[in-house]
């Protein structure tokens, strides 16, 4: 029985054997297919950077192919780019003139309104009390005092007692206007044409003339407010027109004069204030977004004017472009230095070293050096 067992064992073993052995046969084969995989791929990307290497050396050692621009005198606009804040004309926080009761509130936060409309009404009960009782009083002061004045006038009656009647029937006519004139107030009306902003109190609370009530902006009348450095003071006057843009509005472009220039120097940064109007009629600009404002700091009518990517600077930070030279009906690239002027944008304008006519490499330059062949599209 042992022996038989035992012969079981051994045949089990030699089984596991044989399975793991060609378990290892097909990974070594799987191994060999990768191998040949790579070797291939080693292959392909040696032909490509032959190509890539050939073509290089071709660009090198034969023509390059460039673009070009002909050198003209044209208009040359330098700005200044100045950071400004949208600021309201009109504002108001609107406070009851009198002490009472808030009746009513006939509007929201969000309305439009125009100048003259009914914001709120203060209760005016008592203030109409008073003014029934002061119409009686009145008409007694009336009647006493014509009585008094047909006595004066036929010379009965003593002076002083004509003098006290007219001086109660104007101190309650005077009265009774200061009333009147309360009851209007009693009524709160806007000043202006506006958006209400925020309504601050309820109906049923207390007005008073010390708490904020409305808070009214117009949308209509906008100043364009900004600091300027005083560097640039003396070629920035007022009526000088101002191209405005905002980030958040980027299809809007405003062109207005610059209607106030500030009188004072802002020694804490050097600056001064500068001011534009602006009509905003779509009503879609809003107070405090940022404006940025592009000044005109000089013009002039005739300058040459090049991509200012194409002007580069050598080790003793001298500033060239490159332009094309002709000899023996063969075009090469000619290293030419320049004096350069104000950029601005991706334009720089060049002072001296090209002349009309010149042609500029403008495409191909990182390509070209001096004395390079080359051929324009």
């Amino acid at each position: 029985m042992n022996k038989i067992i035992l012969i079981l064992f051994v045949f089990i073993s030699l089984s596991a054997c044989n399975n793991q052995s060609s378990d290892t046969e097909e990974i070594k084969k799987e191994i060999e297919a990768y191998n040949v995989e790579i070797m291939e791929i080693e292959s392909k990307i040696h032909d490509l950077e032959k190509i890539l290497s050939d073509s290089n050396k071709t660009l090198t050692k034969g023509s390059i192919l460039v673009g070009i621009q002909d050198i003209e005198f044209t208009e040359f606009t330098h700005y200044l780019d100045v950071t400004g804040n949208v600021e309201t004309q009109l504002e108001a926080y609107i406070s009851p003139e009198l002490n009472g009761l808030i009746k009513k509130l006939s509007v929201k936060e969000g309305d439009y309104v125009k100048e003259g409309q009914t914001l709120a009404t203060i209760d005016t009960e008592i203030i109409r009390n008073n003014i029934r009782e002061l119409n009686t009083q009145l008409t007694l002061a009336i009647t006493i005092y014509n009585k008094q004045k047909e006595l004066w006038d036929e010379n009965i009656g003593s002076e002083i007692q004509y003098l006290q009647a007219k001086s109660s029937k104007e101190a309650l006519e005077n009265k009774l206007e200061s009333l009147n004139t309360q009851l209007k107030m009693a009524t709160i009306k806007a000043p202006f044409d506006a958006f209400v902003e925020t309504v601050y109190q309820k109906a049923g609370e207390m007005g008073s003339p010390s708490r904020q009530l409305i808070h009214l902006v117009n949308l209509q009348d906008l100043n364009i407010t900004a600091n300027l450095s005083e560097a640039y003071l003396p070629n920035v006057h007022k009526g000088d027109t101002a191209v405005i843009e905002f980030s958040t509005f980027p299809d809007i472009i405003i062109r207005e004069p610059i209607s106030v220039i500030g009188s004072v120097i802002n020694p804490n940064n050097r600056t001064i204030k500068i001011q534009v109007a602006i009509k905003n009629k779509s009503k879609v600009l809003i107070p405090n977004i940022i404006a940025n404002l592009k000044l005109i700091d000089q013009h002039f009518n005739e300058t040459i004017v090049v991509p200012s990517i194409v002007v580069k600077n050598d080790a003793h930070g001298n500033n060239y472009v490159y332009i094309v030279g002709q000899k023996d009906d063969k075009l090469f690239a000619k290293k030419t230095f320049v004096k350069t002027g104000k950029s601005y944008g991706n334009n720089t304008m060049i002072i001296e070293g090209l002349e009309k006519d010149n042609q500029l490499i403008i495409q191909g330059y990182n390509l070209v050096k001096n004395g390079s062949t080359i051929r324009i599209k």
